[in-house]
This record gives structure tokens, C-alpha cells and sequence, in this order.
């Protein structure tokens, strides 16, 4: 239609551009990052140029700047913006006006080429102050600018700084070294930047003789030149060391050649810089440690004394500890009473692993058990330092990495101790007063709880266990029996049943008195309980019965641990009011699955072998027959 028009001021294409200009606008609004709303401009952007002057008109930047924009958001379409907008325009020029005129024409086309290579170099050129910014300080996030509660990481702190400052001072190199606290005799270094394809220096450096030292100690700048001794920074020739404190260091320039004039006045202000950046770090680790010890101050207030199983209430605890004093490790123990040594309940590490620490607490050949034993909190900001080298829970325990640093803060409820907290860490110096003091409050919440905890303890020992012996019971047993049962039902797992009867227990009590055969079952719950695996679990049935519970054990590993146990009671009298008394045992052994598959019937079998072991002159191991064999299981 707008080629068969010659009326260029017509009312109605005027109304056809102000729509068209209109919906162009609205297209880039809602979507400016989008090639195809530039692309929807090109209607109104080329009417309006046609109607005001065709290559004459004032607003022919206009169609340059459509093309760099459409260039910019696509660059596919570049090509075919400049040749739409090069060639419809001079087109419906020549047709409508007439041939126009060179200049006008080669005006038109070159602002065209122009807006054709802006949308190549425009990119390149935003990149660059991007990237310079970027280089020269990062913007914040606007999510991690709103987001206050998380923290930036310290180390990315320190070296966005230590990159500002070695641009600062054109150096090649910058480091920084701090004082190992162990020893002190070594720096290390915690941070470093450089230019491309400088090689880091060695991480840990000697301080004897070496220019690290005064600067440390003296608190002086140093300017080292390459000449006899080897600089820390071997390719170096030249290098200005500038003191830091927090922890106390060392910032390091290097430079290929001579350091700039003027540039020592600017190392010192570096180190200022970065001694305050140090000093900041530590002011927010202190605050965040403190918002960390009042949450667990909070939680422990509030869940400690809903604890009752003594499991749960030391493994809460610990976590607590390391939770709010940041210790690697934290270990709740029980201090000995009523003749039960002392042991430790639960280990919690959040760093390194877990020591190894023998099951009983000894008394006095510890620091644990002199902090239990006088009722006192001792706090060791150097274990390396003590001068006596007493374990920290006992002897022959250890550890991977040893702790540099540790507290034991006892845990006391009307004038008696019933155990301790310690807390440790491979740095020293990592308990000061407020991580103390914090375990203070803790360790004054807990013995209520603890009480509770070893009280509900020993109800429940004296619900599971037997009274005379202080073996299982029978109905702890029967528990464990139906969990070997279902476990064998779903996964297929062996286990073997042992049980044994005192032979002619009858006599002991008739002949010595009911004392007497008291004696003897405990003794056979010793022998037993010293034979047997860890993993087992012997228990007494009633009257002179008992039984062992041997889990992963098929019939011949059964039958031998059987006969290991018959030979180690006969080994053994016992002594009643000085003379020495014989006792013997009749055992029968059933192992599932090489007996049967029917777990239900485990402990009749097992009896079953155990009445024929007496029946066949007792003192003697029998066991079931294997599950399709013909004859019952003969004696061995």
C-alpha cells in the first residue's frame, strides 16, 4: 500500500506510524533483552524516516541506530538488518521522489555501515570497564548484600585485599605470612597473589636468620635486594616486607626488578590496610562464635533435661560443646561410684577422627580423672607445654592429630561429681574465657539431667539384667533372639544358639547351703562372660541355665566356642569357705540355617542337645543334627 502512495504527508500514515511507534515502544519494554522486539521497531522506524524527508530527513540516524541495537541482541542479525534498512528506503526513495542524490544516498548508507559495526564493538566495549571493575573491587551481590546473616568466607576477604593491595603497589607478588602459634619458630603462609606465571614460594619458612624474624619481631619494614642470601620469593631481585598484626605476620612485595620510587610509604599503609581488614575478620569470627554459644546455650536449656537415656543425653551434649566453643572433639565421661569404674560415654569429633580410649577410667592417671577426682576445671591453652605428659582420658589412648588445646569442666550435683566434659582442639590457645565459661553454664545444666539419665540407667540395668549373676535376663535375651530371628528371616545371617546346665547343681545346694550354689552360678557367668566374643551375648535363663547368643556363627564355630567355654569351667573351682569345689557343664549347641530354617524352634533344639549331652554323661558338648540328616547329633 505505501508504495502506491505519492502523498508523503498523509493524515492516515502519520496515524499508521504513531501505531506502529507505539507498539515498538511497548515491544522493548517488555522485553528489551529480546532480538525480536528491536526486530518488531524496524515498521515504525522506516515509516518515520519515509515520511519525514525519505534519505533527507533529519531522523535517518534513527535506521543506524535500529540496525547497531537489532546487532547487539542478535548478531546473526546484522547482516540482515543493514541490507533491510540499506536498501528499502533508498528504494521507496527512488520510486516515490526519484533518484536521490549521491550525497544524500552515500550519507545514508555509511550511517548505516556505522550502526552495522557498533553492533560488532559495542560488547567489546561495555566488557572492558566491567571487567575492570570487576578487577579492581567486586561488586557485592545484590542476594548476598540482603542476605546480612551469611557471612562472607575470611579467606576470600583476605585475598580480594591482598590483591588490591599489590596492584596498589605494583608489585608482581604478595603474601602473606603469619606466626606458626605451635612453636613460633616458622612462619606459614596464609594468603597469596600474583601475576600470571609467577610460582608460588614454599609454604612454611624457618625464621632462624631469616629477614621474616624482624620484621616480626623488631615490627619494622624491611627493603631486600637480591645479593648473597636468597630472597623468600627466589625469582625476585628486589622485596619490601611490611609487619601485620592479628595474628602477627608478615606482608611480602616482590618485584622482577627495582621497587618503584615512592612506594615504601605505600607498603606501610598496605599493612595498616590489611592489619585492620585482620582485625575486622576477628571481630566477626568472635561474634559469630558468640551467636553460636547462646544457640547452644538455648537448645541445651531446652532439650537437656527431656533426656533420659544416657546415650542420647551424652551424644546432645557433646554436640552442644562443639557447637558452642567450636572444639574439634568433645566427650562426655562417668566418674567411678559405688565400686563401677569410670568410662566414657560418647565421643563427638567434628574435626579429625575420633580417639581411641581404652573402656575404663583409671583414677589419678589422667587429667580427666584428677578433674573428676578434686571436683575443678582444667583448662590448657598448650597440652605441648605441660610439664607433665598425663593423658588426657588415659593411658594408652590415642589420637589423630594430637590435641594442642583442651578443658575439663566437671560435672558436680550436691557436692559429689558424677562426671566431666572435655573439650579439645588440634590449635592451642583455642579455649580462652569465654569458650570456659560457656562450658561452665553448660556443665551447670547437666548434672540434673545426668542424674536422671544414670538413674533411669539403672532401672533399666536392673529390668534387663539378672540380679545374682549380672548377665542379660531372660526376656533381654528372648528380645535378642527375635531381632537374630528377623534379621536371618530378611537378610539370611547365621547365628548359632549355646546352651548350658551346671551339672549336678542339686548337690552343691544340698551338700554347701544355697550361699554355696550362689557362688557357683556366678562363677559360671564369669568363666562364660570372659569365653565368649564381644559380639556374643550370654544371659541366664533361670535356676542353673544359661545360654549364649553367638551372632555370624554357623554349627562348627558354635560347637568349638562351646567346648572352649566347657573347657575353661572345668579349669576353674571354685572356693568355698577354703576348700575347693569341682563344677562342670552339659552343653548343647543349634545354629541357623545348618540345623534348620525354622528360628522358632532354635531354643528347643538347643535344649534338646543339651539333655542329650546329660544324658550321655554330662560334661559334655552335643549338638543338633544338621537339617536333613538322618540321626540326631551324636556327642563330641
Amino acid at each position: 500500500m505505501l508504495l502506491s502512495l505519492r502523498w508523503w504527508n498523509a493524515p492516515g500514515l502519520w496515524a499508521v506510524a504513531a501505531v506502529l511507534v507505539l507498539l515498538a515502544a511497548w515491544l522493548l519494554h517488555a522485553s528489551p533483552d529480546e532480538p525480536e522486539s528491536v526486530a518488531a521497531a524496524w515498521p515504525a522506524v522506516h515509516l518515520l524516516v519515509l515520511l519525514t524527508g525519505g534519505l533527507e530527513s533529519p531522523v535517518v540516524p534513527l535506521a543506524a541506530a535500529w540496525v547497531a541495537l537489532l546487532g547487539r541482541r542478535a548478531r546473526g542479525w546484522t547482516l540482515y538488518a543493514a541490507l533491510a534498512a540499506g536498501i528499502l528506503v533508498p528504494a521507496v526513495h527512488a520510486v516515490h521522489v526519484g533518484t536521490p542524490p549521491f550525497p544524500s544516498l552515500a550519507r545514508y548508507l555509511l550511517l548505516v555501515a556505522v550502526g552495522a559495526a557498533l553492533a560488532h564493538l559495542g560488547p567489546s566495549i561495555e566488557a572492558r570497564p566491567r571487567v575492570e571493575a570487576a578487577d579492581a573491587e567486586p561488586e557485592p551481590e545484590p542476594a548476598r548484600a540482603e542476605a546480612g546473616d551469611r557471612a562472607e568466607d575470611d579467606a576470600a576477604v583476605v585475598a580480594r585485599a591482598l590483591e588490591l593491595l599489590r596492584r596498589g603497589v605494583d608489585a608482581h607478588e604478595a603474601t602473606l605470612w603469619r606466626l606458626d602459634g605451635g612453636h613460633g619458630r616458622t612462619v606459614v603462609q596464609t594468603a597469596w597473589t600474583a601475576v600470571p606465571g609467577v610460582a608460588a614460594p614454599q609454604p612454611v619458612v624457618d625464621l632462624e636468620g631469616h629477614p621474616f624474624g624482624w620484621t616480626i619481631h623488631e615490627q619494622v619494614h624491611v627493603h631486600l635486594q637480591r645479593g648473597k642470601r636468597a630472597l623468600p620469593s627466589p625469582w625476585a631481585q628486589e622485596m619490601l616486607l611490611v609487619p601485620v598484626h592479628g595474628p602477627d605476620g608478615v606482608l611480602a612485595f616482590a618485584y622482577p626488578g627495582m621497587v618503584p620510587p615512592g612506594t615504601e610509604p605505600v607498603a606501610l599503609d598496605a599493612g595498616r590496610h590489611l592489619s585492620a581488614v585482620l582485625d575486622l575478620l576477628a571481630v566477626r569470627r568472635g561474634a559469630v562464635r558468640d551467636e553460636a554459644r547462646v544457640q547452644a546455650l538455648f537448645a541445651a536449656v531446652q532439650t537437656l533435661p527431656g533426656e533420659l537415656e544416657m546415650d542420647a543425653f551424652a551424644r546432645h551434649l557433646a554436640e552442644t560443646v562443639c557447637r558452642g566453643t567450636g572444639a574439634d572433639g568433645a566427650a562426655v565421661a562417668l566418674a567411678p561410684a559405688d565400686g563401677v569404674p569410670g568410662r566414657v560415654v560418647h565421643v563427638e569429633t567434628v574435626q579429625g577422627k575420633p580417639p581411641k580410649i581404652p573402656p575404663v577410667l583409671g583414677e589419678g592417671d589422667s587429667r580427666l580423672a584428677l578433674a573428676m577426682k578434686h571436683g575443678v576445671a582444667l583448662p590448657y591453652a598448650d597440652l605441648r607445654r605441660e610439664r607433665d605428659r598425663l593423658p588426657l582420658f588415659a593411658p594408652r589412648e590415642e589420637w589423630d592429630p594430637q590435641p594442642r588445646s583442651a578443658a575439663i569442666v566437671p560435672l558436680t550435683a550436691e557436692g559429689r561429681t558424677l562426671g566431666a566434659v572435655v573439650a579439645w582442639h588440634a590449635e592451642p590457645g583455642r579455649f580462652g574465657e569465654r569458650e570456659t565459661e560457656l562450658l561452665r553454664l553448660l556443665c551447670s545444666i547437666a548434672p540434673l539431667p545426668l542424674r536422671s539419665a544414670t538413674r533411669y540407667e539403672a532401672l533399666d540395668r536392673k529390668a534387663s539384667t539378672d540380679a545374682l549373676t549380672g548377665l542379660p535376663n531372660r526376656r533381654t535375651f528372648e528380645a535378642r533372639l527375635a531381632a537374630a530371628a528377623g534379621y536371618f528371616d530378611r537378610y539370611a545371617r547365621p547365628f548359632g544358639l549355646m546352651m548350658l546346665d551346671v551339672d549336678h547343681f542339686k548337690r552343691f545346694n544340698d551338700t554347701w547351703g544355697h550361699e554355696a550354689g550362689d557362688k557357683v552360678l556366678q562363677h559360671v557367668a564369669e568363666v562364660v562372660r570372659a569365653t565368649v566374643r564381644d559380639v556374643d551375648l550370654p544371659a541366664r535363663l533361670g535356676g542353673e541355665e544359661f545360654v549364649v547368643l553367638l551372632p555370624e556363627t554357623g554349627l562348627r564355630a558354635s560347637v568349638d566356642a562351646a567346648e572352649r567355654v566347657r573347657r575353661a569351667i572345668e579349669a576353674k573351682t571354685v572356693i568355698w569357705n577354703g576348700r575347693p569345689l569341682s563344677v562342670t557343664v552339659s552343653l548343647g549347641v543349634v545354629a541357623i540355617p545348618d540345623c534348620m530354617a525354622a528360628t522358632a524352634e532354635a531354643l528347643a533344639a538347643a535344649d534338646a542337645a543339651l539333655y542329650r549331652s546329660k544324658g550321655n554323661g554330662r560334661n559334655r558338648v552335643t549338638a543338633a543334627p544338621r537339617a536333613g540328616a538322618p540321626e540326631p547329633g551324636a556327642s563330641l
